[in-house]
Parts: structure tokens; sequence; C-alpha cells
């Protein structure tokens, strides 16, 4: 099974039916049928899936509010399912989490081995001063872990905003040289090394070296974050 951002997901084989049924009697001059929407089901689906994404960037409600602009008591509201946005409020958060808006539609019931392929727009090699952070967990992770793949080009800079909650970060360089600054001091992790450090400041990697760098990020939150 295949699972990402909508534009990685697969539907999953359906089965056909191989016996012949006759076909029914259809009266003439019948009109489409207009699907019936359960207002529930969509709050619920919507909003359990926004709090699960929300909480796997580690982000407080204040913090998703500045990020997206849409007021914190709206995605309470929404969180809550107590209102069903507007297409254009789950644009503004999608683009605040780096997702499509069809992540928040996910049933998260397609079973639990699954694929996670690079988006298609996703460059084999990045251009100088280019960089990539993907995440590498599935929507319905609930875990206080996120881990996400790091690509940096020369000269390219990556970050991720402050958080009030306490962060324990782990940088393991696969490929080239990152430079991680932590307390006004840089790092400089080669391949093959590790850099663990706690902080609710803001995570920044950078790519000072002449070669395109690949790392891998786990992010544990030490807080709990409602």
């Amino acid at each position: 099974m295949t699972s990402a951002a909508a534009a990685w997901r697969a539907e999953p084989g359906r089965s056909l039916a191989t016996n012949w049924v006759a076909p029914l009697d259809v009266p003439e001059h019948v009109g489409p049928t207009r699907p019936v929407v359960n207002e529930t089901v969509v709050s619920t689906l919507v909003g359990r899936n926004l709090r699960r994404l929300r909480k796997q960037h580690r982000l407080s409600l204040e913090e998703l509010a500045r990020q997206s602009g849409v007021s914190r008591a709206m995605l309470g509201q929404i969180e809550q399912a107590k209102s069903i946005p507007s297409i254009k409020t789950l644009w503004q958060v999608a683009q605040a989490l780096g997702v499509s808006v069809s992540w928040f539609l996910e049933s998260g019931d397609q079973g639990q081995v699954w694929l996670i392929a690079p988006p298609s727009d996703s460059a084999r090699v990045l251009k100088a001063g280019e960089g990539e952070l993907r995440s590498l967990q599935q929507l319905a992770d609930v875990s206080r872990d996120a881990f996400y793949e790091l690509r940096l080009a020369p000269g390219a800079a990556l970050s991720l905003p402050a958080s009030t909650a306490s962060r324990r970060v782990n940088v393991a360089v696969s490929l080239g040289l990152v430079h991680v600054d932590v307390d006004d001091v840089t790092h400089p992790i080669r391949a093959r090394e590790v850099l663990q450090y706690e902080t609710n400041e803001a995570l920044l990697w950078r790519n000072l070296g002449t070669t395109e760098a690949l790392a891998f990020v786990l992010i544990r939150s030490l807080t709990r974050v409602d």
C-alpha cells in the first residue's frame, strides 16, 4: 500500500465482480442523484486530522494561528468538530503545515504498511541555495516523535520555528556536511556523525560546503503540547 501526501497516495486495488447481472429497468428522465453529505462525519474527520498534524509538527494552537493567519478560536472549533472550515481556511492551514488540503480528509484506516514516496515535484538534484525538509511519517502517526529527511544544496539553509515545548533533536548526516546552530554556536556535522541537542529555540540547519548534503532529523517533544 502506498500513502503520503495526496499526490503520493494510491488508492487500494478493487476486486471486480465476474458474474453478469441483468440491467435494472430505469425510468426515463431521471436526473442525477445528489450525494448526501454527513456534516458530522466531515467535521469530525477534519478536526481529528488537524489536531494530529498540528501535534506532529509540535505546534500549539497559538503557534499555528500565527503561522496560518487563522484565529486560535477557529482552529479550536475545527479540532473539536464544532465547525466545518471553508476551503480558504483549510488552504491557509495546509500551507502553514506544508501539506495538501486533501490530507485533512484522510481516513487513516487503510492499513499499517506504508510506502512514503517523495513528492512529484521533488528535484533529484537541488539547485544552489535550495533546501527540502520532508516528513517521513504518516498523518495518523500520533507519537511524540517527528522524523524528517533534510536535503540542502550548497549555500542553503532551512529552519523550523521556536516552540513553547522543549525538544530533543537528533541530526544524523548521511552525505556531505551540515552546519547546525545551537545557542549561537555552529557545529559542523559530517557524514555518519550525529548531533543531539535540546532546545525550544528555532532550529536552523545550513550547508556551507560545496556538495549537496543529506541528513535525517528526529525531533522529540519533551513537554506535552495541548
